[in-house]
C-alpha cells in the first residue's frame, strides 16, 4: 500500500486493518453522525482529510460516511474553497477534480485611458491572466483605437456588436479584442481573510479529519460539531484556533525567508499531539496560514505525536534525469522504482518514467526536523568564524539571521558571538519539539500570550514571502481583512 501511493501519486489511504503499533485502534463509524459504517444506508466515503481544493494528498475511507462527507463537503469545504482562492489562485495545486481555483482582484493602473478599470471587479487565474467580469472598453482617442477586454474573446466580439462600439468604427476608430487585461495592471490587489470563519471550519475540519483517522474518539471531539455539522460560532471558532508564532530562536530562524531553505515550498503539514489533557492539531497550509486547533482539554487517551507533510503544488517532473543511458542505469532505475526487469529495455524504461512522473505528494516530516537542527547549527558554526564575511554562504545566513532579527527578535547570532559555548545549548536542543513544544512549555500555550499586533504582523509577511517565492511581490498585494 505504502508502495503504491510512493510511486503511483496514489493519494495515501491508511488501512485500518493494519494498525501500527502507535496508533489508536480505529473504530469503524463516521466521526460526525457517529453511526457505524455498513454495506446498506451508512456507506463509506473516501475523504480528503486536507480538503481538494487545496490538493490535499492524504484519504480516508474510515472517518466519515458518505451521507456526512457530501453534508460537509457543501457546508464546510465550498465556503473553505472560494475563501482560500486569493492564495490556491497562485498555484498550481495537485487536485484531482475541478477546475484551478480564481480569485477576485482589484486592478490599479497608470494608464490614463484605462482608469476605467479600477472601478470594475476582475478574477485573477493561476496563470497569471487578468479577466474582468464583465466587457470592458479602454479607448485610445489619440491613436483612434478602442480596446475590448472581456473574460473571452467570444465575448468580447459580441460585445463589439454594442452601439458605442459601433459608433467609434464609423467614426474610423480599430478595435482590438482581448480577454486579460493583465496589459493595464501595474498593481493587483488581493483580498485575504485567513481569519474569516470560512478559512477556520476548514482548518477546524482537517484536525478533526487527522485526529479522527489516527483513532481519537468522538468523544473528545463532540463539543466541535453536532451530529449534522461543524461548528458555526465564530467565537467558538476564534477560541479554538490559536494563530502559530514563532516563540523560540530556532522557530524565528527556520520561519524567516522559509522559501528559500524549505525544500518543496510551499507546504502542507498537520502534526497532532498531546500535551497532558490537552489534544492540539497544528495545521499548516501553502506555509502561510499556520494555526493550532485546540481539540480538547480532557483528553485522557494515549500520548500522541503524528505528522503529515505534502507538497502543495503539482510536481514538475524532468523526464532526462530518468533516462538510463546503460545498462548499469537501467538496473538502479528499475530497482529505485520497483519495475520488474524480466522486461525489454523499453518495457522498463516506459514504466520508470510513468512511476517516477506520477511520485506521491507526500513528504518525510523528519526531513523538516532535520532541516531545523541544520540551520541553527550551521549559524552556530559560522559566528565562530575568525574572518565570516569573507565567505558568501556566510554572509546570506548571517543577512537571515538580521532579518529574523528585525522581522521576530531573533538573538541567537548575537548570543552565539557573545558567548561561544551557546552552542551547547543548541547540541542538546531536543528539535523534535519544534512547533509543538512539550507539556511544560507547549508552544499554542506559548502562541496564545502573542499580542495581536504581532501576530498580525507575522501573518503579513508570511504572505509576502508567498508573493516572493513565486516572483510576484512587484506586481501583486495581499489586503489582509
Amino acid at each position: 500500500m505504502l508502495m503504491k501511493a510512493l510511486y503511483d501519486n496514489t493519494p495515501l489511504r491508511p488501512n485500518p486493518s493494519q494498525p501500527r503499533k502507535d496508533r489508536q485502534p480505529v473504530t469503524a463509524s463516521c466521526y460526525l453522525c457517529s453511526k457505524t459504517f455498513n454495506n446498506s444506508d451508512v456507506l463509506r466515503h473516501g475523504e480528503h482529510v486536507l480538503q481538494n481544493a487545496i490538493g490535499g494528498a492524504l484519504i480516508c475511507d474510515d472517518i466519515l460516511c458518505e451521507a456526512c462527507g457530501g453534508r460537509l463537503g457543501t457546508s464546510v469545504d465550498g465556503a473553505f474553497a472560494e475563501a482560500i482562492a486569493p492564495l490556491t489562485a497562485l498555484l498550481q495545486t495537485p487536485r484531482d477534480r475541478g477546475s484551478q481555483a480564481q480569485a477576485k482582484v482589484q486592478l490599479r493602473t497608470s494608464d490614463p485611458n484605462a482608469k476605467e478599470l479600477e472601478s470594475i471587479g476582475f478574477l485573477l487565474k493561476n496563470d497569471f491572466t487578468v479577466v474582468p467580469t464583465r466587457p470592458v472598453m479602454v479607448p485610445d482617442h489619440s491613436a483612434k483605437v478602442a480596446r475590448i477586454v472581456a473574460s473571452s474573446l467570444q465575448q468580447a466580439n459580441q460585445f463589439k456588436r454594442s452601439r458605442p462600439i459601433q459608433d467609434l468604427l464609423t467614426r474610423g476608430y480599430t478595435v482590438e479584442v482581448s480577454d486579460n487585461a493583465a496589459a493595464y495592471a501595474e498593481r493587483l490587489l488581493l483580498t485575504a481573510r485567513p481569519g474569516a470563519p470560512e478559512i477556520l471550519r476548514g482548518i477546524l475540519k482537517i484536525a478533526i479529519g487527522f485526529a479522527s483517522l489516527h483513532g481519537v474518539q468522538r468523544r473528545y471531539l463532540a463539543h466541535l460539531m453536532s451530529h449534522t455539522d461543524l461548528t458555526t460560532s465564530p467565537s467558538q471558532l476564534r477560541s479554538l484556533i490559536i494563530p502559530y508564532y514563532p516563540v523560540d530562536d530556532v522557530e524565528r530562524l527556520f520561519e524567516t525567508e522559509k522559501h528559500v531553505h524549505e525544500d518543496w515550498y510551499p507546504t502542507h503539514h498537520v502534526y497532532l499531539f498531546s500535551h497532558g489533557r490537552d489534544l492540539y492539531c497544528y495545521v499548516e497550509l501553502f506555509g502561510v496560514l499556520q494555526n493550532y486547533v485546540h481539540l480538547s482539554d480532557a483528553y485522557d487517551g494515549p500520548q500522541l505525536i503524528e505528522k503529515f507533510v505534502q507538497k502543495a503544488e503539482k510536481w514538475h517532473f524532468n523526464e532526462n534525469a530518468f533516462i538510463a543511458r546503460s545498462p548499469s542505469d537501467l538496473d538502479i532505475l528499475a530497482k529505485e522504482f520497483g519495475v520488474p526487469q524480466n522486461q525489454t529495455w523499453e518495457q522498463i524504461q516506459a514504466q520508470v518514467l510513468h512511476r517516477a512522473a506520477s511520485r506521491s505528494y507526500r513528504l518525510e516530516p523528519d526531513e523538516t526536523i532535520e532541516k531545523v537542527q541544520a540551520l541553527a547549527l550551521l549559524l552556530a558554526q559560522y559566528a565562530r568564524l575568525p574572518n565570516p564575511e569573507g565567505f558568501e554562504c556566510v554572509r546570506e545566513m548571517f543577512a537571515k539571521a538580521e532579518a529574523a532579527k528585525t522581522q521576530l527578535g531573533l538573538r541567537l547570532l548575537d548570543d552565539l558571538k557573545a558567548n561561544p559555548l551557546h552552542v551547547v545549548n543548541l547540541l542538546n536542543k531536543n528539535y523534535s519539539e519544534f512547533r509543538i513544544g512539550n507539556p511544560r512549555a507547549s508552544r499554542p500555550a506559548q502562541a496564545f500570550q502573542v499580542s495581536a499586533p504581532d501576530v498580525e504582523r507575522y501573518v503579513s509577511y508570511k504572505f509576502y514571502e508567498l508573493l516572493r517565492a513565486k516572483g510576484r511581490e512587484a506586481e501583486l498585494e495581499y489586503q489582509l481583512l
